[in-house]
């Protein structure tokens, strides 16, 4: 189970990385075709098919990205917050902006196959939208990328932003016609828009209190995804008495706690697997994502989830923590949700310890009453 979240989530950031670079070196061609650029070696015909190759494979690489962010286990998107741009529990102005991008991305590509309809003059238009979708996808990948802080990081974006700016900026200061004239007014806006978001680079994605300030209700800091993941669950009814986790009932807690990071950003999963016995029968999963707090070990946790089951291929419930206390003993209360074949809302408290050799134990209770809620926690 531990290895299936890096599996997927490895495949979302190489996915994306590549449509990225894709997307950039089809834009970088384009612009090049506007300017004329050839020669009796290097055809335009073969410029024009490499600019429609480069397109046509960033979009299966954006297919392939957009699939692994779906199905991947532990941000646990619903199929809105992959398609609907603000509703996202995890930094929502960020990802809409690659949302956005995404639906440009597929009018270019309806345009170009009906551009023998729809006339070269609206199909034109209609392309200059193209630039737009790089930079929505370019402020995306750096706002919400796990990757961003790294070396690599920000040569592939410094990289990409520079060589297809330097051509933008070189194809509206110098006219590419006899007919056509500069846009010197338009040039300058360039160079302007790429130190803004420079400066807004050095001083919000590369900081490291950037996870905080971008993961709340409206993208623009306050609350965690930890808040924002409770909802209001606690309206909903309570399992029936044929379910194996009618409240109220207990059990022990035994298993380990394996940790992932931190990662060149400070990205720290913890993830304790157990089994329960002597009351209740079943598993518990809980998984901690967060980012190392400094010097002193702590972690910010921003992302929580609990899963309960009565064996590790049939999950029952699932849900996030609402208050979680870790200090030497954890203290933990979740509101999960039945799933498959249960139903009803589920309160839980957890207490566990954890010894030197990562091993859990502790107990869980099944309450009647609503757990309390918070806003999040932060783990030693």
């Amino acid at each position: 189970m531990s290895l299936w979240p890096s599996v997927t989530w490895d495949v979302a950031r190489a996915g994306g990385f590549t449509a990225y670079i894709l997307m950039m070196l089809s834009v970088a061609v384009g612009l090049a075709l506007t300017m004329h650029w050839q020669s009796p070696k290097w055809p335009r015909l073969i410029n024009s098919e490499l600019h429609n190759f480069l397109a046509l494979l960033g979009t299966v690489f954006i297919g392939i990205h957009v699939l692994a962010v779906w199905v991947d286990p532990f941000t646990r998107f619903g199929w809105a917050e992959v398609f609907l741009p603000f509703v996202s529990h995890y930094r929502p102005l960020w990802m809409a902006f690659g949302i956005i991008a995404l639906y440009l991305g597929i009018a270019i590509g309806i345009s170009t196959w009906l551009r023998p309809w729809i006339g070269y003059k609206l199909w034109r238009g209609l392309h200059v939208l193209t630039l737009l979708a790089f930079i929505l996808v370019t402020i995306h990948g750096i706002a919400t990328g796990s990757d961003t802080r790294t070396w690599w990081g920000v040569l592939i974006y410094g990289g990409s932003v520079l060589i297809v700016g330097s051509l933008l900026w070189q194809r509206l200061i110098k006219p590419t016609t006899a007919k056509s004239r500069s846009h010197p007014v338009l040039a300058t806006a360039v160079i302007v828009v790429t130190l803004i978001g420079t400066l807004w680079t050095l001083l919000g994605p590369l900081q490291p209190g950037w996870n905080t300030t971008a993961n709340n209700g409206q993208g623009s800091g306050g609350s965690t995804v930890l808040a924002a993941a409770n909802g209001s669950a606690s309206s909903k009814t309570s399992p029936s008495s044929s379910s194996p986790f009618a409240p109220p009932f207990t059990a022990q807690i035994q298993g380990t706690l394996t940790q992932s990071g931190p990662d060149s950003n400070g990205n720290v999963t913890l993830m304790i697997n157990s089994t329960l016995s002597q009351g209740a029968s079943g598993v518990l999963q809980i998984t901690l994502q967060g980012q190392a707090g400094g010097d002193d070990g702590s972690l910010n946790i921003t992302n929580t989830h609990v899963v309960l089951g009565t064996n590790a291929q049939t999950p029952l419930y699932s849900g996030p923590l609402t208050t979680l206390n870790a200090d030497r003993q954890w203290r933990m209360t979740a509101q999960l949700t039945g799933m498959g074949t249960a139903s009803g809302q589920l309160n839980v408290s957890i207490d566990v310890r954890v010894n030197s050799q990562q091993q859990v134990s502790g107990t869980i209770q099944g309450l009647t009453t609503s757990a309390p809620g918070s806003s999040g926690g932060e783990s030693q």
